[in-house]
C-alpha cells in the first residue's frame, strides 16, 4: 500500500472520529430532556369549580397529594385523597373571586407544593320559555301577566343578589311595566307587538327575549280572573274566577313554589318565593289567566296594583322540569301545554 493511500484512510478515520463526537453530545442531551421531562413535577394552573358537579384537582404521574397539607376555601368543599383533591361548590357567590389552593405533592423523596388558582364558574344562562302569550288582550284594557308564566329559569336569581327584569324599548302604542311579581301590559292598536325583556341573574350574565303580545279589538271580555297576594293555602282557585264556571287550568310547578290540588285548593311545594300561575277556560272557549302570589304571613288578601316601572328585581324563577314530574304533580298539565299552542287571535 502507498503512503498516499495510508494517508487517505488516516483522514477518513479522522474525519468518523470527529463525526462521532458530534453525534454524541446531541443524544446525550435528547436522552437527558427527556428524563427530566418524565420527572418534571406537576404544574399550578387555574382551575374552574363546576356550578352543579364536582370537580376534581389530580397528580401528575408518579406523584401523589400529601392531604396533611391541602389548603382550604371560602365557599368551596374540599375533599382530599392520594389521588385526587375533589372541589364542590356551595353556591354561587359574586364575591368570593378568584382564591389560592396549596396541593404538596410527592414522588419518592421528592415534595413539592403546587398552587392552583381556584374560582367559581359561573352558573348557567338565564332562560325564558314562553315567547308568546296565549292570552289575546282586548284593546285599551290594563292587563296583568304573571312572572311564572314566563317559564324564567334561573340558576341564581334572587333579589339580594341584585338579579332583575328589566323591559327595553318598546314599539309605539304600546305601555308595559313589570314589578317584582308581574308584568302590566297596554296597547292602543289591535295587532300583534313585540314587548323585549332583559334577564339578568345575580353572576350579571343577561339575556335578552322577544315576547309576542296580540292586541284584539272586541268587547270587554265576560270572564276574568284575578290576582292577589295572600296566604295560598287558604285561597280556593274557584273564589278567585269571575263570570260564569269555567275549567281551572294549572301551570306546570316550580322548584320551590305552589300547586293546585284535584279540589281546587292550593298547597305549597317548598319554601321561597312562590307564585301559582292559572288558566280558566269556558264552555265557549274563553281564556283568562289569574295568579296567586304567596304570602304565608299575610292576614288578609289583596288584589295586586300594576307597577308601570322599566326595571324590577327578580327571584319567582323555577328549575326545569320535565313533563312525567309535571304530569304527576299537576291536574290537567298536558291540557296546559296545550292551550299553549292556540293562537292568540
Amino acid at each position: 500500500m502507498t503512503s498516499t493511500h495510508r494517508r487517505r484512510r488516516r483522514a477518513l478515520a479522522l474525519v468518523a472520529l470527529l463525526g462521532a463526537l458530534t453525534v454524541w453530545p446531541a443524544i446525550t442531551a435528547a436522552a437527558a430532556d427527556t428524563a427530566t421531562e418524565a420527572a418534571a413535577p406537576p404544574q399550578g394552573g387555574a382551575v374552574e369549580v363546576s356550578y352543579s358537579d364536582v370537580t376534581e384537582i389530580r397528580p401528575g404521574e408518579g406523584w401523589l397529594i400529601d392531604c396533611s397539607g391541602v389548603g382550604d376555601l371560602d365557599g368551596i368543599e374540599v375533599s382530599c385523597a392520594d389521588d385526587s383533591v375533589t372541589l364542590v361548590s356551595a353556591g354561587f357567590d359574586t364575591e368570593l373571586g378568584e382564591q389560592t389552593l396549596t396541593v404538596p405533592q410527592v414522588s419518592g423523596s421528592t415534595t413539592i407544593s403546587v398552587a392552583y388558582r381556584v374560582r367559581l364558574e359561573p352558573p348557567p344562562i338565564p332562560e325564558v320559555a314562553l315567547g308568546r302569550l296565549d292570552l289575546p288582550i282586548v284593546v285599551g284594557e290594563q292587563t296583568l301577566v304573571p312572572l311564572s308564566a314566563l317559564g324564567i329559569t334561573c340558576a341564581v336569581c334572587t333579589t339580594d343578589g341584585g338579579a332583575s327584569i328589566r323591559i327595553d324599548t318598546l314599539p309605539a302604542g304600546v305601555s308595559a311595566g313589570v314589578s317584582e311579581t308581574h308584568l302590566a301590559l297596554r296597547g292602543e292598536k289591535a295587532g300583534d307587538a313585540i314587548v323585549p325583556l332583559t334577564i339578568t341573574d345575580d353572576a350579571g350574565q343577561a339575556v335578552s327575549v322577544e315576547l309576542t303580545v296580540t292586541f284584539v279589538g272586541a268587547p270587554a271580555p265576560t270572564l276574568g280572573a284575578l290576582h292577589v297576594t295572600g296566604d295560598a293555602e287558604k285561597l280556593d282557585i274557584v273564589d278567585l274566577i269571575w263570570g260564569g264556571d269555567a275549567t281551572v287550568v294549572c301551570s306546570s310547578p316550580q322548584s320551590i313554589g305552589l300547586r293546585c290540588t284535584e279540589d281546587g285548593a292550593v298547597e305549597r311545594t317548598g319554601k321561597g318565593p312562590a307564585q301559582l300561575f292559572f288558566r280558566a277556560v269556558d264552555d265557549d272557549g274563553r281564556l283568562t289567566w289569574g295568579s296567586i302570589t304567596d304570602d304565608a304571613d299575610a292576614d288578609v288578601t289583596e288584589l295586586v296594583a300594576p307597577s308601570w316601572e322599566s326595571e324590577a328585581p327578580l327571584s319567582l324563577v323555577s328549575a326545569p322540569v320535565d313533563e312525567q314530574q309535571a304530569d304527576d304533580a299537576v291536574p290537567l298539565a298536558g291540557l296546559a301545554r296545550l292551550l299553549e299552542g292556540i293562537p292568540a287571535s
